[in-house]
């Protein structure tokens, strides 16, 4: 909470240069009048601070040697230059006892004081300028005044504030608060934990927020060595931020350890609290302990949710250099994938655990819309106010209709250059890896992404289906894009690269491949009775990328029973598809149609047809099959499975050399 941070030693500075002419005019009341002792604290005061002080109303002095009460109405302390408020500090009436005798040997021993009515405005326009810096106390001077401020001035009874006003203006943080602060009761300070309150309304980065909290006692504020409890609230939005614990130097927020709640319907709102830029979430609710030594904030140990998702882990967020630095270690049991929408610009999805009813609309437009590829910009303002280097874990994932097991992916952030290394994915008993980067510093970020599928398993893509018996064997591959934009479908449309797959060995239902070709002596049994499995000797799918259109050089499926040769084009920008599959079978079936299936349409809802002109060149594909599979001879690797050298796929590739 660096917003509340104020220049301590300057306003103890301050408040040092008016004990000591308290001291001296205290004194000298016993020999001057009241007006003398009022123009010595004016013009003394005046001169200490370089700001006018004066005693509008009446001052009061009640002496007795052994207790005196002193009684001042209308005490103004004037703003610094150029700010709206003439007055930094008012005081309608201040009433107070003292010891005389104290003062003799240089001390300011008090019973108790009242402050009715007080007003304090705080206000800094940049970093330099503020309206709590004391030009007059630099120095040496100033250092003197701030050592001897606890000594000098002792408070034994109670401090007790009626209707007191605290109005903070910060222009850097975009922050405004108007607080009302009072005492809790007339209750004794050693009977309680707390003794005063405080609440009011605000706005940070144009967000109206409201804070609620309950604070300790002067003496625990002014002792260092004196814990200070506090207990607050915050309210941003849907935000809500609740803190109980200790401090041990409220004024710079140190020595804090505190118990922090943090509940809310986006994580990415936290970044008009921190300045930390988290990605899209569903509702969440996080609890752990909140510390801060120096510069370094702490948030150990905390669990908590995100969405249906559970989330624990460790975080230090370092605000001491001209950029802050977030280091954190999250781990998931269970990871709904549905959670994880946001990072590539997804809503949450409409069945989502506890979604807002803003996110259902998102999320029902995004269904209703025809197109796939999520387009949601990237902020990339967010991305270059904070480094960071987050590692994120998870044990498993719940994706439906799809073979996730779990991941890890390490997020490093440094002046807005972000790169995801190590991307690693655990899907269908294989990984998918890599290293994504994306270059935040554009204001229209160029990524690039290089990825490789090491030996998935084909028969997870199809379990819960019929196909699931019939369907087995690895393939793997890699993928290299490289696209500028500022969301996934301004990057995709934009990509240049190239992808490739290969599949050897295993078998795969024999349904589709008999359906591919619209063999129908073969399918309609099939349909009818009991699935079989066909071999696949060897599979190849090779892709060119460039300015968006993915373009196919290769498509090949050789099974004992047929070869499939494809020929796809996809369109990333308009989210088009134009493809066709054409087969030759191996039986001599003679109900076999031998009409290509078609594919068109928009990717999200492409429509499926039947190319009946004329197949004749089919043949020419799996002739040439070996030729053809030569420059995939590396791709092997993916899928090897410790006998890659007695595969069909590296016999082809061999007798083709």
């Amino acid at each position: 909470m660096s917003f509340v941070r104020v220049r301590q030693h300057k306003l103890l500075s301050a408040l040092g240069a008016i004990i000591l002419l308290l001291l001296i005019a205290i004194v000298g009341v016993i020999v001057f009048s009241e007006p003398l002792t009022r123009w010595v604290i004016e013009d003394k005061g005046s001169k200490a601070t370089g700001r006018p002080l004066t005693i509008d109303g009446p001052l009061v002095i009640d002496w007795h040697w052994t207790y005196t009460s002193i009684h001042a109405k209308n005490i103004r302390l004037g703003n610094a230059a150029g700010y709206r408020e003439p007055d930094m500090v008012s005081v309608d009436t201040l009433e107070f006892t003292l010891k005389p005798l104290k003062l003799f040997w240089g001390k300011l021993e008090l019973g108790s004081v009242t402050l009715e009515k007080p007003v304090v405005i705080l206000e800094r326009k940049t970093f330099e300028d503020a309206n709590w810096n004391f030009p007059s106390l630099s120095g040496d001077k100033e250092k003197n005044s701030e050592d001897n401020v606890s000594d000098k001035l002792q408070i034994n009874d109670r401090l007790a504030i009626r209707q007191g006003r605290i109005i903070f203006r910060d222009a850097v943080r975009n922050l405004s608060l108007d607080l009302k602060v009072d005492s809790i009761g007339d209750t004794p300070k050693q009977e309680k934990e707390y003794e005063f309150k405080l609440s009011g309304t605000g706005k940070l980065q144009g967000r109206p927020l409201s804070l609620d909290a309950v604070a300790g006692s002067l003496q625990s504020l002014r002792d260092p060595a004196t814990d200070f409890p506090l207990h607050f609230k915050i309210n941003m939005g849907k935000t809500r931020v609740e803190m109980n614990g200790v401090f041990n130097d409220p004024f710079n927020f140190s020595g804090v350890n505190v118990n922090l709640k943090i509940v809310g319907d986006n994580l990415a709102d936290l970044f008009y609290l921190t300045a930390i830029p988290l990605p899209p979430t569903p509702p969440y609710r996080l609890n752990g302990q909140l510390t801060k030594n120096g510069d370094v904030w702490g948030y150990s140990d905390f669990t908590g949710e995100v969405g249906k998702s559970d989330l624990s882990g460790s975080l230090s967020y370092d605000v001491g250099g001209p950029r802050g630095f977030l280091k954190a270690t999250l781990f998931s049991n269970v990871l709904d994938s549905a959670d994880l929408g946001g990072f590539i610009g997804l809503p949450p999805s409409l069945d989502a655990e506890n979604t807002t009813n803003e996110q259902q609309q998102a999320a029902a437009a995004k269904k209703e819309s025809a197109k796939l590829i999520p387009d949601v910009p990237l902020n990339v303002e967010r991305l270059r106010t904070t480094d960071l280097d987050v590692t994120l874990t998870a044990k498993e994932i719940n994706a439906p209709n799809l073979p996730f097991k779990g991941m890890e992916v390490r997020f490093l952030l440094k002046d807005g250059q972000l790169t995801l290394d190590p991307f690693s994915v655990v899907l269908a008993d294989g990984t998918v890896d890599g290293v994504i980067k994306v270059d935040a510093r554009q204001d229209i970020p160029p990524m690039d992404m290089k990825l490789n599928f090491r030996k998935l398993s084909l028969n997870k893509f199809f379990e819960n289906t019929r196909f699931a018996t019939t369907t087995q064997g690895f393939f793997g591959g890699n993928l290299t894009l490289a696209g500028t934009g500022a969301s996934l479908a301004d990057v995709l449309g934009s990509s240049s690269g190239k992808t490739a797959i290969i599949i050897s060995g295993g078998q795969i239902s024999l349904l589709l491949i008999e359906a591919s070709d619209v063999d129908l002596g073969e399918a309609i049994p099939l349909f009818l009775g009991k699935d079989k499995a066909t071999k696949i000797r060897c599979g190849v799918a090779d892709f060119d990328v460039k300015d968006g259109q993915l373009t196919s050089k290769t498509f090949v499926l050789d099974t004992n029973d047929s070869t499939l040769v494809g020929r796809i084009g996809i369109d990333l920008k308009q989210e088009k598809i134009d493809a066709r599959l054409d087969a030759k079978p191996k039986d001599n079936s003679v109900l076999s149609a031998r009409i290509p299936i078609t594919l068109s349409g928009n990717l999200k809802s492409p429509r499926i047809g039947l190319d009946a002109e004329k197949t004749g060149a089919r043949g020419a594909a799996a002739i040439a099959l070996g030729t053809l599979l030569t420059p995939f001879a590396a791709l092997l690797a993916f899928i090897d499975s410790g006998d890659a050298k007695d595969t069909d796929c590296h016999a082809l590739i061999s007798a083709a050399k």
